[in-house]
């Protein structure tokens, strides 16, 4: 992926976090052109104001929403803790097929089951993050 990509990949994540703490105005601008995909010049024409103009309060939004974040770390700790449910969620994998190579692991491998089950649901948040949106 390259950096650009991830850059506003990045900076829509911290919308969703943090967008409430802008103005209304720069919110919505910044939603338009990171999450519905607008050029500066459809959202300057929006407004009534020049694509110079847009591209300023986006560039001071995504900055404002950065300092947030360097101050507050949401973004920062749900990617950590979804991270940890990943590796939670390896070692169960590797548990489930240990218990399924021997006779006597069918209890086990009930338990792991249902551990797999609860881990799925909680990575089911961060699943529609990768796809586009923020964990809820």
């Amino acid at each position: 992926m390259s950096v650009g990509i991830e850059r506003n990949l990045e900076i829509g994540v911290l919308l969703d976090l943090y967008g409430g703490l802008l103005t209304e105005r720069q919110r919505e601008m910044m939603s338009m052109y990171y999450d519905d995909d607008l050029s500066l010049s459809e959202i300057a024409e929006q407004y009534g104001i020049s694509r110079q103009g847009v591209h300023d309060a986006v560039k001071r939004g995504a900055e404002t929403l950065t300092q947030y974040e360097s101050v507050l770390g949401l973004a920062g700790e749900q990617r950590r803790r979804h991270e940890q449910l990943l590796g939670y969620k390896k070692i169960a994998l590797e548990a489930l097929e240990e218990c399924r190579r021997v006779s006597f692991g069918k209890n086990i491998a009930m338990k792991v089951i249902a551990l797999l089950e609860s881990l799925d649901e909680g990575l089911s948040e961060y699943e529609t993050d990768e796809n586009g949106g923020e964990p809820k």
